[in-house]
């Protein structure tokens, strides 16, 4: 099998493109203290492309305004500074995520949807059990196989004898082949991107949430909500369900298999609303 250095794969890495520089500035302008609806809007409307799409949301029939909106200002009273930041980054990730990743035999938009469903899960357990880590639980959701960006190509490139796939998970043949897996290397590709410490451990251990010494309840709800999709068949890859539900996570969450279940009711009627509102553009 190939072998692959970890400066060789970080190399990789950072061919991905970076988040646009005006989602940069208004996420980190959304997360000060002092952020306010007319500092956030000067910053968008630096965007053309990223104006239109806000008030595309604002406008949109999922928010039922009776009167248009139509300043960048009046879209970020209408949805909130925390609905605005979830719409910002998903859109900004979602071209990333669409492509097809014929090394884990995912379709065109099947890790999208997988990263939305994820994204949405892991926010309604924090709701839910009043975490109040709402928002990293939904990035790190969203982000939390990035990873397989870089390794997908270097699946197809390698040796990997296919037929071990009906008897390995992706995690295992990722290190096997690399050295590290795509949990990991998604760690470094978020931690390139300064993004929080949070995202960075959440990414880094939502396989293995028995492993995370730091935020392990931010760990536990991504690897609920990641197995939940795949539960749902969404995104799974040509692996299927090789990656296990932690019993530990839920009960770290205080979860039990019924609840478990109910929210993968909850995620599969969410995500069909999500995937209308965030394709409007």
């Amino acid at each position: 099998m190939n072998k692959y250095s970890i400066d060789q794969l970080i190399k990789e890495a950072d061919k991905l493109p970076p988040i646009p520089q005006a989602a940069q500035k208004t996420l980190a302008l959304i997360r000060a203290p002092e952020s306010n609806a007319s500092n956030l809007a000067r910053i968008i409307e630096m965007d053309q492309v990223l104006t239109i799409q806000v008030l595309r949301w604002a406008n949109s029939a999922y928010y039922g305004m009776e009167n248009r909106i139509t300043t960048v200002q009046q879209a970020i009273v209408v949805l909130g500074l925390d609905i605005m930041q979830e719409l910002i980054m998903t859109y900004c990730f979602s071209d990333r995520l669409h492509i097809p990743l014929p090394g884990y035999d995912l379709q065109r938009g099947e890790l999208w949807q997988h990263a939305l469903g994820t994204a949405i899960g892991a926010k309604l357990i924090s709701k839910q059990l009043h975490l109040n880590i709402d928002e990293d639980a939904y990035f790190a959701g969203l982000l939390c196989d990035i990873g397989k960006l870089v390794f997908e190509k270097l699946l197809r490139e390698s040796d990997v004898n296919r037929p071990e796939w009906d008897q390995y998970s992706f995690l295992e043949l990722e290190r096997e082949n690399f050295g590290i897996d795509h949990a990991m290397l998604g760690a470094e590709i978020a931690r390139r991107w300064q993004l929080p410490e949070t995202l960075v451990t959440a990414i880094a251990h939502h396989h293995q949430p028995q492993t995370a010494e730091k935020h392990p309840l931010l760990v536990a709800t991504v690897h609920v909500a990641d197995v939940a999709m795949m539960m749902l068949g969404i995104g799974i890859g040509v692996d299927g369900l090789r990656y296990p539900l932690e019993e530990e996570a839920l009960k770290r969450l205080g979860m039990d298999r019924e609840d478990f279940f109910y929210l993968i009711e909850q995620v599969a009627e969410q995500l069909t609303k999500a995937k209308e509102l965030i394709s409007l553009g």
